[in-house]
């Protein structure tokens, strides 16, 4: 088990309060929004933390990605990028 499927864990097992101060810390350290795939839809509807809440509404073109570099990644053990579009790790992994 890797550093993400430990982290997924730890939040199913979390009560509603920290589970929630935990994801918020992680939406704080959030980068998407500097992101060069990041666009004015994306803003308009206030979507953020793709690797976590899954693929963009607004079907943004890939002009690069910043996932490799936000400092989430470590945090929660990500591997993979460009969420926005493909989906959240979750998905990627099929967990």
């Amino acid at each position: 088990m890797d550093k993400f499927e430990e982290m997924i864990q730890k939040i199913q097992k979390m009560g509603e309060a920290e589970r929630t101060a935990t994801l918020d810390k992680a939406r704080s350290m959030c980068v998407c929004g500097r992101c060069p795939t990041y666009n004015d839809c994306m803003k308009g509807k206030k979507e953020a933390m793709f690797c976590w809440n899954g693929k963009s509404s607004c079907k943004p073109p890939k002009k690069g990605c910043l996932c490799q570099t936000c400092p989430v990644t470590p945090m929660m053990g990500l591997k993979h990028g460009i969420y926005c579009v493909n989906g959240p790790e979750r998905e990627i992994r099929k967990i």
